[in-house]
C-alpha cells in the first residue's frame, strides 16, 4: 500500500463521505419513491362463492397527485396495473395532496410549508390530472373508487365529480352490486374516518350478498369492525409509514394504533383487511425501505 499524507487521507475521507452521503440522500428521495412494486396477495375467504374463486383485484391507493407526484408517474402505475389483467380495479382515496388547511389560522406557517416542501393547496388541474390518469384503468368487471381525508380536505364533491366524469363510480357510504359469472358481488365504499365519517349501516343497507368487497381509506376502523359476515376490506392511508427503519419499523404512522395497521394482511373472524403502502407520497418526500405498491389480490375459497 503506498504511503499517503494525512492531508491526502483526510481529503479522500471527506469526498468518500460526501459521495456516500449524497447517495444516501438520492435513493430515498429520487429512486425508491418512483418505482412502484407489484405485490401479489392470495386471500383465503371462508364461504366464498365458487364463481368468485380466483377473482383478481388490482388495488391502488394514495395517488397524491402534486408537485411531488407527476401525472406521468401515475399513468405508469396504472399501466402496470392494467398489464396484470385484473378482474376488478379499485382505488381507495387520497387522489391529491392537501395539507396546508392545517394552518389556515397561521398563513405565514402555511407559506413556509409551501416553500420548503413545494406543497400547495391543489388546484382543479391536479384533480382532473388524477382523474385523467384513472380513466386509463382497465378491468374486466369494472373500476371503483372511494375517497380519503385529503380529498375531503380539498373538496370531496369536486373530487367525486372529476372521477365520476371519467366513468368511475365513487362510493361514499354507499354500495353497488355487480354480477360475476352470474354471482352477485357487493362493492361497498365507506366514508373516510377523519372527514366523511364511516357509516357502516348506511353503506350496507342494500347489501345481501354472501361476500362483499369493502373500500375503506383509513384502516383504523378495522379495530372495531361491526359488520359480521365474509368481507375483504381494502385500505390505504398509512403509506406503510413511508420510512421503515430495519429492526425498528416505521417511526411514524398516521393511526391511533401506531404501526399496528401500517401495512399488510389482517384477519378478524371471516373478515380480512389488506393495507396497501400506496403509490404516491406526501411531504417530507422520502420513502426508505417502504416502496410504493400496486397490490394484486386473488380471492381463494378457504
Amino acid at each position: 500500500m503506498p504511503n499517503i499524507t494525512r492531508r491526502t487521507f483526510l481529503k479522500r475521507l471527506f469526498w468518500s463521505s460526501a459521495i456516500v452521503g449524497a447517495g444516501g440522500a438520492v435513493y430515498p428521495t429520487l429512486i425508491e419513491p418512483r418505482f412502484a412494486h407489484v405485490r401479489r396477495i392470495p386471500v383465503r375467504i371462508q364461504g366464498l362463492p365458487p364463481a368468485l374463486d380466483g377473482l383478481t383485484i388490482a388495488h391502488l391507493t394514495d395517488l397524491h397527485r402534486s408537485r411531488l407526484v407527476s401525472a406521468e408517474y401515475l399513468s405508469e402505475c396504472i399501466a402496470t396495473a392494467n398489464a396484470l389483467a385484473p378482474d376488478l380495479m379499485v382505488f381507495t382515496g387520497d387522489y391529491l395532496t392537501s395539507g396546508t388547511h392545517l394552518f389556515r389560522r397561521h398563513p405565514h406557517i402555511a407559506r413556509v410549508i409551501q416553500i420548503l416542501f413545494k406543497e400547495t393547496a391543489p388546484p382543479d388541474e391536479m384533480v382532473h390530472d388524477c382523474a385523467r390518469c384513472m380513466s386509463q384503468s382497465r378491468a374486466r368487471y369494472g373500476v371503483f373508487a372511494s375517497l380519503g381525508n385529503h380529498d375531503n380536505w380539498y373538496n370531496g364533491d369536486a373530487v367525486t365529480n372529476a372521477i365520476q366524469s371519467v366513468g368511475i363510480p365513487v362510493l361514499r357510504n354507499a354500495s353497488q352490486t355487480i354480477r360475476i359469472k352470474g354471482e352477485p358481488l357487493a362493492i361497498v365504499g365507506l366514508g373516510d374516518l377523519w372527514t366523511d365519517g364511516v357509516d357502516v349501516w348506511r353503506a350496507f343497507q342494500n347489501v345481501n350478498t354472501p361476500f362483499s368487497l369493502v373500500l375503506m381509506h383509513n384502516p383504523d376502523s378495522f379495530e372495531d369492525w361491526p359488520r359480521p359476515g365474509s368481507h375483504l376490506i381494502l385500505a390505504g392511508h398509512t403509506h406503510g409509514g413511508q420510512v421503515v427503519i430495519p429492526f425498528y419499523g416505521p417511526p411514524h404512522v398516521p393511526s391511533q394504533y401506531g404501526p399496528k395497521y401500517a401495512h399488510g394482511l389482517f384477519s378478524r373472524g371471516d373478515t380480512h383487511m389488506y393495507v396497501n403502502r400506496g403509490v404516491g407520497l406526501i411531504p417530507p418526500p422520502v420513502r426508505f425501505n417502504c416502496p410504493p405498491e400496486i397490490a394484486l389480490l386473488q380471492l381463494q375459497k378457504a
